[in-house]
């Protein structure tokens, strides 16, 4: 056996309630058949003993490991993640104080025969889904970043005032970030989204007018349009789905483009039609239906808010006219966290995804589109964003 003292310790913190401060004190190294015994102050011990194959994380939970002092709990997090936990008898209520703000809960006591043979017998079914869902379809996430304040710069939702707690998860596949939290966020895009960034209509045109006015080394819409433009050279029928501002439609119809603007607010909807000067419908893209069929439809920063984006890209399939091609942009994930981390507006709160581009082409595929082009970028505005085209 080899001991190995970190000293200092390493520190972290943890908690999706309050902080909690970990010291990561040292290391050892078992020899097959070697074992250490932790033990507290009451008493209560815990062996570890190094296989060949592994390792016997416990004694037997309803055997020794209760002679010890010791009560196995399989413990499940919000998330879906499982861990085994030892309570020493006696404090099953500082447990229980510990579970409540971290939103875990006891899924089985493991120290009775009653509940172990119970578990062979379980309805897996009966579980809590899990609200990790990765467009890859591997759900295989690890815990990388914990927020216990809004990063800079993150718009203020009347949702995320008090209390801040949020938990970013990257898939283990195909890189893809997904953020958890219970900050409500219904409506968010029925009001409070305008709301809160641009304060009323005077506020969305006055903001609509300064993009326009950018020069077009500084406008991440200009470069937009020249791309679809390149791809798509004969201006035919456009609908874009969340439009927003309406900035994209509004360069596209002096494109050539006839264009349609699909958003939930009526007040993005009545912009479109009077600031940008498009066709508008006031919708839900998900439920709205005798839309017709167009040469193009565009997600432009849009899949990266809604809990389902398979779903939602899924039905442009039935709009598309012969021949034509869906345009999505997503925030880059893996090149913001690789290039500046967790504190930049890729990851901000309104993002339920944020992509990689592994998961963007299993998001094409797994919605029955074929990916043409799928392409990564730093725009002007220094966002990190990826892109492609797509034919059903």
């Amino acid at each position: 056996m080899k001991i190995k003292i970190i000293d200092p310790p390493r520190t972290f913190e943890t908690g999706r309630s309050e902080k909690i401060l970990i010291k990561d004190c040292a290391r050892i190294a078992l020899e097959p058949n070697d074992q250490v015994t932790f033990t507290t102050e009451s008493g209560a011990e815990y062996d570890v003993a190094r296989k060949s194959w592994g390792f016997y994380a416990t004694p037997s939970i309803n055997g020794r490991l209760l002679n010890f002092g010791l009560r196995a709990a399989l413990v499940k997090s919000y998330v879906g993640k499982y861990y085994l936990f030892l309570v020493e008898s006696g404090h099953e209520q500082a447990l229980a104080n510990y579970l409540e703000p971290e939103k875990n809960v006891v899924v089985r006591w493991l120290d009775n025969d009653d509940d172990l043979k119970a578990i062979e017998a379980s309805d897996a079914a009966a579980l809590t889904a899990s609200p990790l869902h990765c467009p890859c379809g591997g759900d295989r996430f690890t815990s990388v970043h914990m927020y216990f304040a809004p990063p800079e710069g993150e718009v203020r939702f009347p949702h995320t005032e008090g209390k801040y707690r949020r938990e970013l998860f990257r898939c283990n596949l195909c890189g893809h970030f997904v953020s958890v939290h219970d900050m409500e966020k219904e409506g968010l895009y029925g009001g409070q989204y305008v709301d809160s960034t641009y304060g009323d209509e005077a506020g969305m045109r006055r903001t609509f007018e300064r993009i326009i006015g950018l020069p077009a080394e500084k406008s991440d819409n200009t470069g937009r349009v020249n791309r679809i433009a390149a791809q798509c050279p004969s201006p035919g029928t456009v609908l874009d789905v969340g439009s927003g501002l309406c900035v994209f439609l509004h360069r596209m119809k002096a494109a050539g483009w006839r264009c349609t603007a699909l958003d939930p607010d009526p007040r993005a909807a009545r912009h479109a039609r009077e600031v940008a000067g498009v066709e508008a419908v006031c919708a839900d893209w998900m439920t709205a239906d005798k839309l017709g069929r167009f040469d193009l439809i565009t997600f432009n920063k849009v899949l990266e808010h809604v809990k389902d984006p398979i779903a939602m890209l899924r039905r442009s399939v039935d709009y598309l006219a012969p021949g034509g091609v869906v345009y999505v942009e997503l925030p880059d994930g893996e090149a913001a966290a690789d290039g500046e981390g967790f504190g930049r507006e890729e990851f901000f709160i309104e993002h339920y995804h944020v992509f990689s581009l592994a998961s963007l082409s299993r998001l094409a595929e797994r919605a029955g589109l074929r990916p043409l082009v799928i392409e990564r970028l730093r725009e002007p505005s220094s966002k990190y964003t990826l892109r492609a085209f797509l034919k059903g």
